[in-house]
């Protein structure tokens, strides 16, 4: 069991077994890789290249895929995958970020938008070009590019994939089968505000739990937000729960989302005055977190 520190700023946290820097989120800047944790890129979900090329924007019977497009539920940018000049960039930014830090990639925002994209002319003469199903063609775009990366890295490959294990295929073009094949972890990104029916996250973790059965996987709970209202993060109740939900599941570990150590620093603190409610969790399957919790006691002052 592993659990994970994840951060907007190149900052370790005691009380971790590994931290994750979000070097490239999807707001598009790019900060510097770090050669003392996992390093974060955010490919296609890319404001500052949407900004500079809106024409590299996916495109859908919908609308485009920007935020403000209430038809679908996009707090960035994202760019269709099929642009070849940024899908080579990232390639190659990828790779050099792995070569300098030998650490581990971990990608978000590497496969489309959602259900209807990308209908841009380029993404329609390929699709006809490749004599596939619309479906098929999508996934073997997406496939493709994880095959580019696993190719160019040669440190550990964690995906984050989304928390739809029954639709992911049809809506982003992620064939399970094929990226299992190809990755070494996947973490499920499992953001919300709001842990309180914890069984509805449960039942996620179990389901990609059956779809990766034999490699890790990480559930990625959301502690808080660059700019959040404190008041409108997760309880911490809330998140201890849900960690120990999760965790019964027989996923391998927790990625805990915040914007900087300083936030990440208070939840541990939070965790630590809430031994009596821990306690009347103890029956509940999920000790692996918390042993953590525990471990958190001993630590955090």
């Amino acid at each position: 069991m592993e659990f994970g520190n994840y951060l907007y700023e190149p900052k370790k946290v005691e009380g971790f077994d590994f931290d994750v820097y979000r070097l490239k989120p999807e707001t598009g800047r790019r900060g510097t890789p770090q050669s003392d944790m996992w390093n974060n890129i955010a490919v296609f979900g890319d404001n500052v290249s949407g900004r500079a090329h809106p024409e590299w924007i996916s495109e859908s019977a919908r609308g485009r895929g920007v935020r403000g497009n209430n038809q679908y539920n996009l707090h960035w940018d994202i760019l269709c995958p099929t642009v070849q000049e940024f899908r080579a960039e990232q390639l190659d930014y990828i790779e050099k970020t792995a070569e300098e830090t030998n650490q581990p990639i971990f990608l978000n925002s590497w496969h489309f938008a959602d259900h209807g994209h990308c209908t841009c002319d380029r993404c329609n003469k390929l699709w006809k070009k490749s004599g596939l199903d619309w479906f098929e063609w999508r996934n073997q775009t997406i496939t493709d590019f994880i095959k580019d990366v696993k190719d160019r890295v040669k440190t550990k490959l964690v995906l984050a994939v989304l928390p739809d294990p029954a639709n992911a295929d049809q809506r982003f073009g992620m064939d399970h089968k094929e990226l299992y094949k190809l990755c070494d972890a996947f973490n499920i990104v499992m953001f919300s505000q709001n842990y309180a029916t914890s069984w509805y996250w449960e039942m996620i973790a179990r389901a990609f739990r059956r779809i990766f059965p034999e490699k890790p996987v990480y559930s990625n709970l959301y502690v808080c937000g660059p700019g959040d209202d404190p008041n409108n993060c997760p309880p911490v109740e809330q998140l201890i729960r849900v960690s120990v939900r999760v965790m019964r599941t027989g996923i391998d570990g927790i990625i805990y989302l915040a914007d900087v150590a300083d936030n990440m620093v208070k939840f541990q603190k939070a965790v630590t005055t809430k031994g009596e409610y821990r306690d009347s969790l103890s029956d509940y399957g999920g000790q692996a977190a918390l042993d953590l919790f525990n471990r958190w006691d001993k630590i955090v002052k």
